[in-house]
């Protein structure tokens, strides 16, 4: 099979294309290179069933030259980074979500490319009065410009899929950690790391240290989304993708501290209960579809974030201090 995968050159996005090329199918993978990187995906460039390009999902022209005889579209691509500084510009999630989703489904639509599978997140939820939060939550509000450009994306998912006869699945991913880091958005591991081989004393943790969130390794999330896509035979499919439990900052914090050999690390804290405004402080994803269509996650919270901080300090270089 023909395959797209747009943001091919994340973290997630390469993973995917791995196991796509793994199976045997010819993969094109397109990405601006804004956060992933080449690195990625240079493992793949020989081979002759793989192709790159760098490409923006903003130009409207890109996408006709890239849907030519491909018969499923991953979509991927989106603003890297969640989080809202002061000063961005409002309509970053709006163009890099929204939009660019806009332009793969007008795409397909155009050149009669039915099946789209979809990288959602958990942000669409907001903050659930629900725990575990179910898929058919009612009233979704997001806290965020990105959770709810995300959800936008749902929505526009839903239409073209109802109006165009198209097949969709739609992925409400926890967090995914893994050894790969990126430009700019870096996960939390990636963030203590950095500021702990800055300062090793002192750790600055955003927010109060008590959020608590579930946490699925990327290969993992990869394995996921293709069992569901292989199973689930609906028009439009929507499910959640995670494990069964979450893992509070502040353990996330003595995990990494302990993995780089380090003692007697002071934590200091923002003092918010989010990490940022529209963080949602704590959530876990009800994940009863997945696990009832035939799939559950190996690793629990606390074990996929213990493997992704071994493989990440070591991608990173960071060498283990003397204890």
């Amino acid at each position: 099979m023909k395959v797209l995968v747009t943001g091919g050159a994340g973290c997630i996005g390469s993973d995917l294309v791995e196991a796509l090329l793994s199976r045997g199918h010819h993969v094109t993978a397109v990405d601006n290179l804004s956060s992933g990187k080449l690195e990625h995906v240079a493992p793949f460039l020989n081979l002759q069933g793989f192709r790159f390009v760098e490409g923006d999902l903003l130009d409207p022209n890109l996408l006709d030259g890239l849907l030519r005889d491909v018969e499923f579209v991953y979509h991927l691509a989106a603003n890297p980074d969640a989080k809202f500084t002061p000063g961005d510009a409002t309509d970053k999630d709006l163009r890099q979500n929204t939009i660019a989703t806009y332009h793969v489904l007008e795409a397909m639509r155009r050149n009669h490319v039915r099946k789209l599978a979809f990288s959602s997140t958990s942000a669409v939820y907001g903050i659930s009065p629900v725990q575990p939060i179910p898929e058919n939550a009612s009233y979704p509000l997001p806290i965020s410009l990105y959770g709810a450009t995300k959800l936008a994306c749902e929505a526009q998912i839903s239409a073209f899929q109802n109006l165009f006869s198209m097949q969709c699945w739609i992925f409400r991913f926890a967090n995914i950690v893994g050894p790969k880091t990126r430009k700019i958005g870096r996960t939390v591991i990636g963030d203590f790391a950095g500021r702990l081989t800055e300062n090793p004393g002192r750790l600055l943790i955003l927010g109060d240290g008590r959020q608590a969130k579930s946490y699925l390794l990327s290969r993992e999330c990869v394995e996921a989304m293709l069992y569901v896509v292989d199973h689930a035979g609906l028009p439009l499919n929507i499910f959640n993708i995670g494990c069964q439990d979450s893992l509070p900052v502040n353990r996330i914090a003595e995990m990494v501290v302990a993995a780089m050999g380090l003692k007697d690390v002071i934590f200091e804290y923002t003092g918010t209960e989010g990490g940022w405004r529209g963080d949602v402080p704590r959530f876990q994803l009800d994940v009863t579809a997945l696990n009832r269509l035939g799939w559950k996650s190996r690793y629990n919270s606390e074990q996929a974030v213990a493997m992704a901080i071994e493989a990440m300090l070591r991608h990173m270089g960071i060498a283990r201090y003397a204890t």
